[in-house]
């Protein structure tokens, strides 16, 4: 019986994980987003406050080992062991495993307290919350996330950024969970149609602003290159005769349909001491380029991203993937020393910096900094009128991780209302309007130049203080926590 009991408690765990991972790639059945966690949410309402960290742990670790598996090919290849591979692949799902007991707690404390409208709110702040934990830092796996292909319903990330279309999501299951799970006094007529309203107004002001442009009254001409040389995993000796080729024929190509700026990706220069940095790009008259490098400073060395427009300038990366670009406790812990990363260990910059390229500010975001919310809003307060993204995404090519990271650049430009041009070595390079639609994308392993007339906005039409919806969330996740002390949130059950 008590084997029987565990199996049906954890059911709808399974059921709510599988339909989830099923939305993400490589399944891509998007909308299922909005239906997956009703099952869950349902059955932590009928549990008990162990028995929801309980819930809440097994479906984050459960969760986060198809969401981080590509980990495994990712780290063999460094390590050149398997075994090891699958250290950090579980230990990111172990180690998931907390952020979500937080949010399985939180969920039915909410569900006990009939506070309904708390849950989207608390979710979102956990997800905040393991996005931005200093030296953890890692938005993946964001239950909005899918919807980056419908860009039409999903325009009030402008207001408060993706966590707000998570919170969105979020608040679609939980009445999913009351009308197919029904009980008693949880979903009153009076707040069914009260929510449906909520629903109906985002709707409508997504539309609206999916409609209406930020586009600027002047064109400029970028070319957007996708080199096709895979710099993870070629032979060096190959890969730096086929870069120079590449580049030759992207700026090439560049010259030819004239182009104002070429942005190339992440990966084209050398490490370098001095600038302009040695590599492949040798820049022509009457053409500014963009490309990512590496720079080397005393006893640091920094991802870059280099600009030329007559004048060489550089802004270094401020996000560094754990495992991939840093190793952190590698002094502590001694077989951490066998994680063997190609540049060494990265150095992060202190600040950012938006760029201004032939009379353009450029936000350049390097890669993994593509998926944080907050660096494309400090560009948009430096003034940045493009986004500029500059990845490598050749570590993880054949797992569904450079999808997850070239659909987040969709994500950016729905944030801030401004153009993005992604350039990625092997793909997928893309570029979006300035409300998230992507009129041409690069297909993967191929030399392209994609060519595109950008009318570039005079700034970021979006909501200023977008990221204050996060610092909301957080604020309800204190109140829910602390409510026993300082008074309910909602009516107790009799």
């Amino acid at each position: 019986m008590k084997v029987w009991e565990s199996a049906r408690r954890a059911l709808p765990i399974f059921g709510s994980v599988v339909l989830l991972s099923l939305a993400f790639p490589p399944a891509n059945v998007s909308l299922l987003v909005l239906v997956a966690l009703a099952p869950w949410f349902a059955s932590l309402r009928d549990t008990d406050a162990r028995g929801s960290k309980k819930s809440g742990y097994l479906f984050g670790f459960l969760y986060f080992l198809f969401q981080m598996f590509w980990l495994v090919p990712f780290v063999s290849h460094w390590t050149g062991s398997i075994a090891l591979a699958v250290v950090p692949w579980v230990v990111a799902a172990a180690a998931a495993g907390f952020y979500y007991m937080l949010a399985g707690w939180l969920v039915y404390r909410c569900w006990q307290r009939k506070a309904l409208w708390a849950i989207p709110l608390v979710w979102s702040g956990v997800e905040a919350f393991r996005s931005y934990i200093i030296g953890l830092a890692f938005p993946w796996g964001l239950v909005a996330f899918p919807l980056w292909r419908y860009p039409a319903v999903v325009q009030h990330a402008a207001f408060g950024t993706i966590f707000f279309v998570s919170a969105t999501v979020v608040f679609i299951n939980v009445l999913v969970a009351c009308v197919i799970w029904p009980k008693e006094g949880m979903l009153t007529q009076r707040a069914g149609f009260q929510s449906g309203i909520f629903l109906l107004i985002l709707l409508m002001y997504s539309l609206l602003r999916y409609n209406s442009t930020n586009a600027g009254p002047d064109k400029k001409v970028y070319t957007v290159g996708q080199t096709g040389v895979d710099v993870a995993f070629g032979n060096p000796k190959d890969v730096e005769r086929n870069l120079q080729t590449a580049v030759d024929t992207l700026m090439g190509a560049a010259s030819l349909n004239k182009s104002s700026v070429l942005i190339l990706p992440e990966g084209v220069a050398m490490a370098s001491v001095s600038v302009p940095p040695e590599g492949p790009v040798h820049p022509v008259d009457g053409l500014a380029v963009v490309f990512g490098g590496n720079r080397v400073e005393g006893d640091d060395t920094f991802q870059t991203a280099y600009a030329y427009d007559g004048t060489w300038k550089w802004a270094d990366k401020t996000r560094l993937v754990i495992f991939g670009e840093y190793v952190p406790l590698r002094d502590t812990l001694p077989f951490l020393q066998d994680f063997d990363l190609p540049s060494g260990d990265l150095t992060p910059a202190k600040k950012l910096k938006t760029l201004e390229v032939d009379g353009v500010k450029t936000g350049t975001l390097l890669c993994f900094e593509g998926l944080f919310p907050d660096l494309a809003e400090r560009h948009c307060r430096n003034g940045a009128q493009v986004l500029a993204v500059m990845s490598i995404d050749d570590w993880y090519q054949g797992t569904p991780a450079p999808e997850q990271l070239s659909g987040s650049s969709v994500w950016r430009s729905i944030e801030s209302g401004l153009p993005v041009l992604r350039s990625a070595s092997l793909g997928t390079s893309l570029v979006t309007d300035c409300r998230g639609r992507v009129p041409i994308m690069a297909p993967v392993g191929k030399t392209v130049p994609l060519r595109v007339e950008v009318s570039v906005p005079a700034k970021s039409d979006a909501f200023d203080y977008r990221f204050g919806f996060v610092w909301l969330c957080w604020l309800s996740i204190a109140w829910v926590y602390f409510e026993r002390y300082f008074g309910r949130i909602g009516p107790r059950k009799d």
